[in-house]
């Protein structure tokens, strides 16, 4: 188990049980980012929902050390693994130990998993939750049949299962339930890590009896597809635009000012192989 730093007493008895754990994965010098995410999608206070920024702390300048010592006394919703470094090639490990804690420390029914540049809909996304499995959920936007990164920083030395990813949701926002988030803690030791951490989990979870459900109201992509007043959380966003489309909603209700397309969607077809599984892009589809 990862060493940390958190207001929250490790290892209490009795710890409240929250319905959803908002787990932000957070690089320790985008104070502004967080500060533009705790005053747009978190800054409406649900029942029995609570949130962490993640950071790792390895290797730290001491300046900015400092700084994320001292936003956390001011809000005491930080995470400060002091066993991870910050660096592209860490960020499994990151998730991997975030998840540790979590599981250590709080009782809850579901995590969402997401990144400091995604925008989150919290109260349609929790009534949402409420009509999908409460057991052995992964919900997120799949894909299936992806080459493996040969070169550059995404490179998989360690990948040799297949010549294609595992099934996996993308890392801009997934859910899971606390016992699949449990299965991944209690085996940690086990783990292989690869590069991308969405990738890692949806391996760790391959083997699994469970409910995969893929929504085209994660836009959690590499490159966001648009604006969408359906999106329940967007990828890739700036703190302007967190703060943009938080305004929309105060403002009209709507997440987006007029809604656009960038790129097609597809609803994932579990009866094929994963090759085959992504290829159906509809125009119809947010």
């Amino acid at each position: 188990m990862p060493s940390e730093l958190s207001s929250e007493k490790s290892n209490y008895s009795l710890p409240k049980q929250f319905y959803l754990i908002v787990m932000i994965i957070s690089d320790p010098t985008k104070s502004a980012t967080r500060t533009a995410i705790r005053e747009t999608w978190l800054s409406n206070t649900h029942k029995d929902v609570k949130h962490f920024f993640v950071v790792g702390s390895k290797g730290l300048a001491q300046d900015v050390l400092q700084n994320v010592l001292d936003e956390h006394s001011s809000y005491h919703d930080m995470v400060i693994l002091e066993s991870i470094n910050e660096s592209y090639s860490s960020l499994t490990g990151k998730v991997l130990a975030g998840f540790q804690w979590l599981h250590s420390n709080h009782n809850f029914t579901f995590l969402l998993k997401c990144d400091d540049d995604s925008f989150v809909r919290m109260s349609p996304l929790i009534e949402q939750l409420h009509k999908q499995p409460q057991n052995h959920l992964y919900w997120g936007f799949f894909k299936g049949g992806s080459s493996v990164f040969q070169k550059g920083k995404w490179k998989e030395n360690d990948w040799f299962l297949c010549d294609t990813y595992l099934p996996y949701a993308l890392g801009g926002g997934y859910v899971l339930s606390s016992d699949l988030v449990k299965f991944i803690a209690k085996n940690a030791l086990f783990l292989q890590q690869y590069k991308n951490e969405d990738v890692s989990v949806g391996v760790w979870l391959s083997p699994l009896k469970i409910h995969r459900v893929h929504d085209v109201r994660f836009d959690t992509e590499f490159k966001s597809r648009g604006c969408y007043n359906e999106y329940l959380i967007t990828h890739k966003q700036s703190a302007s635009q967190i703060r943009e489309k938080q305004a929309n909603l105060v403002k009209t209700g709507k997440l987006c000012q007029s809604e656009s397309r960038v790129r097609y969607s597809y609803n994932y077809n579990w009866t094929v192989l994963p090759s085959k599984c992504c290829k159906n892009f509809d125009p119809e589809l947010p």
